[in-house]
């Protein structure tokens, strides 16, 4: 192999990732704010209810924004629908602050959604088509570490500054992002799926960074192969849902998502400081920070781990150990609204919710933190990768909105503990999902990994067959 130059993909990556520091201080936005909401800090006339509404309609939001990421992403391409999801996003977070109303408040929350979804669609599908496959699982972890990034601005600076102050740094987030991301080169894939050979080839060499001419010819001929092969079969929701070649990755998608999204992360973030504070002499600001600093760190090292460990043996490890922090914070709750033990026997105990969250954060973090959203981009072909990540996204959204707007609701009905040890049955379960059907996909290329699905199904059709032979 000739001499090649990651620089581009790397800094590519790091660019295209930050446009995750909005989302990120728009989950967590939440914690910080609706405390002041309640002791009129903000200067703003809002119920409970109104709150919750607040907190979660940036997740139903989204919806639509994966679609138009998908679209904008087939048809002007990955660069151009990477800066245009910072549009909705400055929108947004310039009418949270500049207007009094929540009602008003309610549209802003939605077109910050829209950015966020169609981010989450097209950023992950983008590095995945730049990356070698020797770093595509650490440059896809950059995701991870960008969003803990935005928390942590809100965890970290949030409760010790004005609501107009805390808006204007998210406001700041998705303008700074535009002016990063100018510069990025297209995804090669993009122009091959419309037949563009010169302005791929173009593009490869950039982010390759070689001169050798046969080397790229090469790989191209193979890319273009596999791409020529997809594109020949449709491109819509009914082909993924229908074509059974398509099967086991619609089926691994969503289970992941299912794990990534009910074992309660958002909730927690969105509502990190209320937890705390509803739990025995712990200060919610502080261990808010110290949530998204050892969040953020996590993340870092996550990004390091995915080149030395597995996918499947780091969402194994994660969801074993997102099911045994949500037991243990459960437990908690449960001693201290149900069973109501002493106050000397909650005191002891008052450490036990922060080692349970912040184990969660880690744990969560290293595997299925961002692991889902790597996968996705990587185990459908070129044809259907865009609607496949956009329903895929949506799932997602359903799945966010759900458990941010039910969980007020659950928590004051059944009781706290209900809530996280709901979190933990889902992780339990997890885990054998993950054994039994998530492929390992470490070291592969993108063209590699869906021969090794559409092997997967080919031996399930000849099992299928041998059976009723058999019969």
């Amino acid at each position: 192999m000739p001499s090649t130059n990651r620089k581009v993909q790397y800094l590519a990556g790091i660019c295209v990732s930050f446009a995750f520091t909005f989302t990120g201080a728009t989950i967590s936005w939440p914690s910080p704010v609706v405390p002041k909401f309640k002791n009129g800090e903000a200067n703003l006339q809002i119920t409970d209810a109104q709150s919750s509404w607040v907190a979660s309609l940036a997740a139903l939001g989204a919806l639509p924004g994966c679609y138009v990421g998908q679209v904008l992403g087939e048809r002007a391409g990955r660069r151009l629908t990477v800066l245009s999801a910072t549009v909705p996003g400055v929108l947004g977070a310039g009418l949270i602050l500049l207007t009094k109303s929540p009602e008003l408040m309610y549209i802003a929350r939605i077109l910050i959604g829209i950015s966020n979804g169609i981010t989450a669609v097209v950023t992950m599908i983008y590095l995945t088509e730049i990356a070698d496959k020797e770093i595509r699982g650490a440059l896809g972890m950059l995701v991870q570490v960008m969003i803990n990034l935005g928390s942590l601005t809100m965890y970290g600076i949030g409760p010790f500054v004005s609501y107009a102050a805390i808006n204007s740094i998210v406001l700041s987030l998705p303008i700074l992002c535009f002016a990063m991301c100018l510069w990025i080169p297209e995804s090669p894939y993009y122009h091959l799926k419309d037949g563009r050979l010169a302005a791929a080839k173009k593009e490869f060499r950039i982010i390759k960074g070689c001169k050798d001419e046969t080397w790229v010819d090469e790989q191209l001929t193979v890319i273009r192969a596999h791409v020529m092969e997809s594109m020949e079969n449709k491109t819509t929701l009914k082909e993924l849902l229908t074509n059974m070649r398509y099967r086991n990755a619609v089926y691994i998608v969503t289970g992941l998502k299912v794990l990534q999204y009910m074992t309660g992360s958002l909730a927690i973030q969105s509502y990190l400081e209320v937890i705390f504070r509803q739990s025995s002499s712990i200060s919610g600001q502080y261990a808010s920070i110290v949530y998204g600093f050892v969040q953020l760190l996590a993340g870092i090292s996550a990004t390091f781990l995915t080149g030395c460990v597995g996918r499947r043996v780091l969402m194994l490890i994660s969801c074993l150990g997102v099911a045994v922090s949500m037991t243990l914070v459960g437990v908690y709750f449960f001693l201290q609204d149900f069973v109501r033990v002493s106050p000397d026997t909650l005191a002891s105990l008052s450490p036990l919710p922060l080692i349970g969250v912040l184990s969660f954060n880690v744990l969560y973090t290293i595997g299925l933190g961002n692991l889902p959203y790597i996968l996705q981009a990587e185990l459908f072909p070129i044809n259907v990768k865009a609607v496949a990540s956009s329903s895929a996204t949506m799932l997602a959204c359903v799945i966010n909105f759900a458990v941010i707007k039910s969980y007020q609701g659950i928590k004051d009905v059944f009781g706290h503990y209900t809530v996280f040890w709901s979190f933990a049955s889902i992780a339990y379960f997890g885990i054998l999902f993950i054994y039994f059907f998530v492929p390992e996909t470490k070291d592969k290329t993108l063209e590699e990994v869906q021969d090794n699905v559409e092997e997967m199904l080919d031996a399930e059709k000849l099992n299928k067959k041998l059976e009723e032979s058999d019969d």
